[in-house]
């Protein structure tokens, strides 16, 4: 399968941020662009910020788990939360 990829060009940054397989909030219509910047990554002047970098708690310095950034998450409570974007991803229910 082939999917669109975007980049972080913030200097030391590999965010990292693949089209989603199976996005249940996107329309038939949608361009990557539009997929893109619903997860919280921009472009401007100076090209492709990550949401970390938009953020302000980035570079991403350590590839991860996170579905918006790839950085590295760990788990709390809610879910599993990214060190960088802030990206809480929920536990997967349990079923019994």
């Amino acid at each position: 399968m082939i999917r669109d990829a975007v980049t972080c060009d913030r200097d030391g940054c590999v965010a990292l941020f693949l089209e989603p397989v199976d996005d249940p909030y996107a329309l038939d219509t949608d361009e990557f662009e539009d997929v893109m910047k619903r997860a919280g990554w921009t472009y401007g002047d100076d090209g492709h910020r990550c949401p970390g970098c938009v953020r302000g708690t980035g570079p991403v310095l350590e590839l991860g788990e996170c579905p918006r950034c790839t950085g590295t998450t760990v788990d709390r409570t809610a879910g599993a939360t990214c060190h960088y974007c802030g990206h809480v991803e929920p536990h997967p229910k349990e079923e019994w």
